[in-house]
């Protein structure tokens, strides 16, 4: 029974890792339209990528929108996680609840939603409109992740510290933080990858003018079908899998998706 389960397992792990590889071994080849397997094999494609303007540009301005997003959003997740860790008032799940909430919508429902509420606002640059729906976005995962993290902190050592004499915002500064860093620096990696990935409400807020890396990547393939957008992809692969052996190293993917 044990090996039917190992090989199930690896032809479910297989499946999963089978289109990744695809798209890993098309990035390398050498010919104008997509291969598989190449013929030939090169890195042409890969100077082609970095050599297009509306690659790089909106690469940028996928990185500016994400960090922008996770800096505001992280001391907001922070303040959230330690208020439903550490505080016991009434409605502290349904608090909860409603904080992981864009979680569960449906990502359609939610870029309609924020499309709607910020024409509403006549909030007409879009820069400030990308930031805002990306701070909505990763706030649960940062929730999450820092919650994570206090729920495996033992309180006895801030308590300890508290004890002993040291006021609350110090107890914060030298105990609690040091001991839920490795958890923040996961949380915000996992917002940056999913603030930079985003296509859903990227597609609502952006413009022809102002594009993220993923709606370039879209406008791209509609009148192209080279392994220029394969080599795009094999690097944010690259990138993203580097983040999450980080967050696993540190705070563990399942503490992560536990919450």
């Amino acid at each position: 029974m044990k090996y039917v389960w190992i090989s199930f397992n690896a032809i479910l792990l297989a499946l999963v890792l089978a289109p990744i590889a695809i798209v890993i071994l098309v990035s390398f080849g050498s010919r104008e339209v997509v291969e598989f397997p190449p013929s030939a094999w090169s890195l042409r494609w890969y100077a082609f990528a970095l050599s297009q303007e509306s690659f790089v540009s909106s690469a940028i301005n996928s990185a500016i929108v994400a960090v922008t997003a996770t800096a505001i959003a992280t001391p907001l997740a922070l303040g959230a996680a330690m208020s439903i860790a550490r505080v016991r008032f009434r409605g502290r799940d349904l608090v909860q609840t409603l904080l992981l909430a864009p979680l569960f919508i449906p990502a359609i429902v939610t870029s309609l939603a924020l499309l709607l509420a910020l024409s509403k606002f006549d909030v007409r640059a879009v820069s400030a409109r990308l930031v805002a729906a990306h701070v909505l976005i990763v706030l649960p995962y940062l929730i999450r992740t820092v919650l994570a993290s206090l729920t495996r902190l033992d309180a006895v050592l801030e308590d300890a510290a508290s004890t002993l004499g040291a006021p609350p915002i110090r107890v914060f500064l030298h105990v609690t933080l040091p001991l839920i860093r490795a958890g923040m620096i996961a949380g915000i990696l996992f917002a940056l990858i999913i603030s930079f990935d985003n296509v859903s409400v990227s597609l609502f807020l952006t413009t022809p003018r102002t594009n993220t890396l993923p709606i370039a990547i879209l406008n791209y393939v509609e009148y192209n079908f080279d392994p220029s957008v394969a080599a795009v992809s094999t690097m944010l692969i690259v990138i993203t899998a580097t983040a999450a052996a980080f967050i696993e190293r540190t705070v563990g993917l399942r503490a992560v998706a536990k919450g």
